[in-house]
């Protein structure tokens, strides 16, 4: 959740904060007086590309510092990045003319792909623009495959087309290339060099162990030899401990426990220095032989140099030069073995497709009712919704070719969305969409910039309802024009211009109930009557005692 957002420099806002709470707040004001400005320098502080021109005439830079809370799913990432942590994160960008650009999380600076990534999917800033996402034709299998939440059959597909497409790819690379002799002489060559070193990657590590004892045995064999001297030596440990333990002679209870654990001491002593004499014995009897350790080690070092790879990478080279001499030698068998497999892992492919494609057929009559049902909410009761889904060629995506249609009017044919609803109707359109998907999604925070464009009247109020339905579980920053919508919002924003210092500057001012009401009234008839308070009264009455209820 957005807790608060401090402005300075910004276009023609000198400096301002906000603070926020859960649920619907919203923004009014007269056109131009920045209302817009303020939407895109938070959507500046999450994801916009360092830019001057936004920094205020007259200012060197820019600063946009927003606070938002906690949530889980940041701690992964917080985590690899070192960012300490508690209830807040203070994301704070800063834009100078000189270039001398910044974004900080906690005072730990970030580029703006991690802090993008931090918040994917968690906050939706929609415009007018915006609605071309869910206009795109491209984007409405993506759409259903969200709604229809099973992300396991999905992923089972996904991972069945790629292995097919490997397999095929491995085909075509096979069935398209031949080798000259030339080649064929080369890599029979290195292949030959490679299966006779008989390379094994334990035999390695093992050589490389014995070859560094026997450059230290010398030093091993002084210090263990010194080791077991000062314990089993004249006059050394173990006579002075037993000569102590023979002291210890006395009829005292005290006395008496100590001279038992000197005792344990005395043997656990003896059997860890008998373990430095069997590992003594073990460098004095090692018959090493270090010129053929040395020549084997040289061996795996002049490959790895010569194919620039580690001892793996040669085993995997082996491999694959092995295949590309079999493939030549036996041309014909290994493409039809080959192509066998192709054909094993599309039909596997197929088979999760033609399911994945059973599952969306079934969720799609359930979104169709879902948005159906929220544009009866928001006054389109002739709305029809329709799913249209084609079977096309075997693609990452499965078999499906998915459009959503819609029709806005009684008797009117269903037409792919992008093309068949009014302004004031694909605004509509849009916010039913919005309330199936937002519910869906992880959005913690979403903006709605005059998604109320084209509408009035009791379709204004049904908006705001539905807006303030949205807000229940993620929290809404709109901006609006008209007073029914307003009327639904939980805290309530004023912005206006004033050009008193010679310079345009956009200033906000949040609003108690009375002003709330005054502003309702003037968004309605532009001026404040006895008459048009007493309607705003009463819509603002009715406006939050329906969405109590």
């Amino acid at each position: 959740m957005l807790k608060s957002l401090y402005i300075k420099n910004y276009a023609i806002i000198e400096e301002l904060e906000l603070d926020f709470s859960s649920g619907f707040t919203v923004f009014t004001g007269e056109t131009g007086a920045g209302k817009s400005i303020i939407v895109g320098a938070l959507s500046y502080l999450i994801k916009g590309k360092a830019d001057p021109s936004v920094i205020r005439n007259g200012a060197d830079k820019a600063i946009i510092e927003g606070v938002f809370t906690y949530e889980d799913y940041m701690k992964e990432k917080l985590d690899e990045a070192d960012i300490e942590y508690d209830d807040e994160i203070i994301i704070r960008r800063q834009i100078s003319r000189d270039n001398h650009n910044s974004i900080r999380i906690n005072q730990v600076s970030v580029t703006l792909s991690f802090l993008t990534d931090l918040f994917d999917e968690h906050i939706d800033i929609h415009s007018q623009r915006d609605s071309q996402y869910l206009l795109n034709k491209k984007h409405h299998l993506t759409l259903l495959d969200r709604f229809s939440k099973d992300e396991d059959q999905l992923g089972d597909y996904k991972k069945a087309y790629r292995a097919y497409r490997k397999a095929a790819n491995e085909y075509d690379e096979l069935a398209n290339h031949t080798y000259s002799d030339a080649e064929l002489e080369f890599y029979r060559f290195d292949l030959n060099e490679l299966q006779e070193a008989n390379l094994d990657i334990e035999e390695e590590n093992d050589l490389e162990s014995k070859e560094k004892r026997y450059k230290s045995a010398e030093k091993y064999i002084t210090t263990l030899n010194g080791a077991i001297e000062l314990f089993d030596g004249d006059e050394g440990i173990k006579e002075k401990l037993s000569m102590m333990i023979r002291t210890l002679n006395l009829d005292d209870e005290l006395v008496i426990k100590t001279k038992e654990n000197i005792e344990n001491l005395y043997y656990s002593l003896s059997d860890e220095t008998d373990k430095l004499k069997d590992l003594l014995s073990q460098f004095e009897d090692e018959d090493l032989n270090i010129e053929w350790i040395e020549e084997r080690l040289y061996t795996y070092s002049k490959l790895k140099r010569k194919h620039s790879t580690d001892t793996a990478g040669l085993i995997e080279k082996m491999n694959e030069l092995s295949q590309k001499v079999s493939f030549f030698e036996d041309r014909d068998y290994v493409l039809g073995q080959k192509k066998k497999e192709v054909d094993a892992l599309y039909k596997a492919a197929f088979e999760k497709a033609e399911l994945l494609s059973s599952l969306r057929k079934e969720k799609a009559k359930l979104l169709e009712k879902d948005v159906i049902a929220h544009c009866k909410d928001i006054v389109l009761p002739n709305a029809n919704f329709n799913i249209r889904i084609d079977t096309c060629e075997l693609n990452n995506n499965g078999i499906d070719d998915i459009e959503f249609y819609v029709s806005m009017n009684k008797g009117e044919e269903l037409k792919p969305l992008k093309n068949a609803a009014s302004g004031g109707e694909i605004s509509r359109l849009m916010l039913a969409l919005k309330a199936v998907f937002t519910s869906l999604s992880a959005t913690s925070f979403a903006i709605f910039d005059e998604i109320d464009t084209g509408v009035s009247g009791k379709v204004a109020l049904a908006i705001g309802k539905k807006i303030a339905d949205i807000a229940k579980s993620t929290q809404v920053l709109c901006i609006s024009h008209l007073a029914a919508v307003a009327a639904c919002a939980d805290q309530h924003y004023y912005i206006y211009k004033s050009d008193e210092t010679g310079y345009s500057n956009t200033s906000v001012r949040k609003l108690n109930e009375e002003q709330i009401i005054e502003e309702l009234a003037m968004i309605s008839t532009s001026e404040l009557t006895e008459a048009s308070i007493d309607a705003a009264r009463q819509l603002y009455k009715n406006a939050q005692g329906s969405l109590k209820k």
